[in-house]
């Protein structure tokens, strides 16, 4: 036995089970059921067999996470390997080779967040061998690029394995899309712990039935137990999606709480697919400005226009970010305006076409943009009151009545656009966003949650949904309206209305 130590349990045996008979793999579970763990033991084994022909990626979103989670196990499992592991380490490149300077024949632990995602995806293309294996792991957070990546180097392969690996947060993230069952998410429930996807199976693991809890004792130290399972039921709540994600393992209900869109709401109303405009449309676009603190600067294009519906809608267009240069001696400011306006001007966004959040900081990238571009750029102030303008055609309580402050205002016309079928178009990184982002109506008025409590709970600042919101604030500065029904030619009492509330935005 290679490594005489190693103490088996159930789930281990079920995943490298479920390695040994599946090609496309997902594992979903609870925190602490030694996913990672297994998934480097068995890259090893698996690697043993033919370390001449073969090639194992593995995959985390930084390179700090990489050396605190599957990195630490390869090298203890080379460290401890009876009779020693016949591979060279390179530790320094977090490379494995089958001999010294081998480049091609390894395991290859990969960051896909740090730095450019395009540098990782080459990084990862360029690898190729007869077998070859990759493990993605937190799946929930790599990006679709380094996923779709992975996926195609089955190309030109003999043998080839895929292991995705995450705790469950949305249907629309990468691990949630690659683990959707082949009947539809309703044709499964908390009680599943396998199911069938389109390209292979999906195990779960819940640590309601971790091997801790069914045996009534804590037999192995390394796996979620009872204490740990009370304790979240008694501190996060079994209706929380902190226990659903941690320690049920699997995607939470629709209701578990509040958010401005949800994953139903977004199949039901065709928001990820694109609609034909039957005149013509026209370029806007949103810009979310960031100058730091791990945010993210962004800006989203659409096309705006009639819909074969008989409605005003958007199409979302790409988004891009905005990188900066940390060399150039360019102020930080003025990069991101020369980028902006390039991008714009390629993609004909008039200037009066772009809605800039304006707060803080945006406010000096504004006045840059006015100087250098056209003052007829749209400033839109997220952290000010909100509008005077009716909430919707059928509602016509002002907004500053209904929303607590302007981004609640900005963020819940996304989600009445969304319902009334005008919004097309939206990526599944940004549905991630929005499904995500929580809201309060228990008192008089709605308010979201503040940015820096979601970027505390979820570990991401919803920059590409801000974007968005400025793209959905831009169309309703050009006349548009979330609307149930549709628009008729000419001048009503609503274009009146808008064009009164609108007005202000000409001064």
């Amino acid at each position: 036995m290679l490594w005489p130590k190693l103490i088996w349990n159930p789930w281990l045996e079920k995943q490298i089970q479920s390695l040994c008979e599946n090609q496309w793999l997902v594992w979903s579970g609870c925190g602490a059921s030694g996913k990672t763990y297994a998934a480097a033991l068995y890259s090893m084994i698996y690697f043993l067999a033919a370390p001449l022909h073969t090639s194992i990626i593995l995959t985390s979103t930084t390179a700090k996470m990489i050396r605190k989670r599957a990195w630490p196990v390869i090298q203890e499992l080379h460290r401890t390997c009876k009779g020693g592991y016949p591979a060279h380490m390179v530790d320094s490149k977090t490379t494995l080779q089958a001999v010294r300077g081998d480049d091609k024949h390894a395991i290859f632990a990969i960051p896909v967040l740090d730095g450019a995602t395009s540098k990782a995806v080459a990084n990862i293309q360029g690898i190729r061998s007869a077998r070859t294996m990759v493990i993605v792991d937190e799946a929930t957070d790599t990006p679709e690029a380094a996923f779709e990546a992975c996926s195609n180097l089955q190309k030109g392969t003999s043998e080839f394995k895929l292991l995705a690996i995450g705790n469950p947060h949305s249907k629309f993230d990468q691990h949630g899309r690659f683990a959707t069952p082949k009947n539809g998410w309703s044709s499964v429930s908390i009680e599943d712990e396998e199911w069938e996807t389109e390209r292979g199976l999906c195990v779960r693991f819940d640590g309601m039935k971790s091997p801790n809890m069914l045996a009534g004792k804590t037999k192995y130290d390394f796996l979620i137990n009872e204490d740990q399972v009370r304790q979240a039921q008694k501190y996060d709540g079994e209706d929380s999606p902190k226990f659903w994600k941690y320690t049920r393992g699997m995607w939470a209900p629709e209701g578990v709480c509040k958010t401005v869109l949800s994953e139903s709401l977004v199949e039901k109303y065709r928001a990820m697919q694109s609609a034909p405009f039957v005149r013509s449309s026209k370029m806007i676009a949103g810009l979310d400005p960031a100058f730091g603190g791990g945010d993210r600067c962004v800006i989203q294009l659409g096309r705006y226009g009639d819909f074969e519906n008989g409605k005003l809608g958007i199409v979302l267009d790409f988004n891009r970010i905005i990188d900066i240069d940390a060399q150039s001696s360019d102020p930080v400011h003025f990069q991101i305006a020369a980028q902006v306006r390039s991008i714009c001007e390629e993609n004909n966004v008039k200037p009066e076409n772009l809605a800039i959040d304006a707060t803080g900081e945006g406010g000096g990238l504004c006045d840059i943009l006015a100087k250098t571009w056209s003052p007829a750029i749209q400033r839109v102030e997220f952290g000010g009151r909100a509008s005077e303008r009716p909430v919707s055609p059928e509602d016509h309580r002002k907004s500053c009545d209904v929303y607590a402050n302007k981004v609640t205002e900005l963020w819940f016309s996304v989600r009445q656009w969304v319902i009334n079928e005008q919004l097309r178009g939206m990526p599944a990184d940004v549905v991630v966003e929005f499904c995500s982002r929580m809201f309060d109506d228990a008192k008089r008025m709605t308010i979201i949650e503040r940015k820096v409590d979601m970027k505390a709970r979820t570990g991401k600042s919803p920059d590409l949904a801000d974007a968005v919101a400025l793209v959905v604030e831009m169309a309703r500065r050009l006349g548009g309206y979330a609307t149930a029904t549709a628009n008729k030619r000419g001048e009503s009492s609503w274009d009146k209305l808008v064009l009164q509330y609108n007005s202000i935005y000409d001064n």
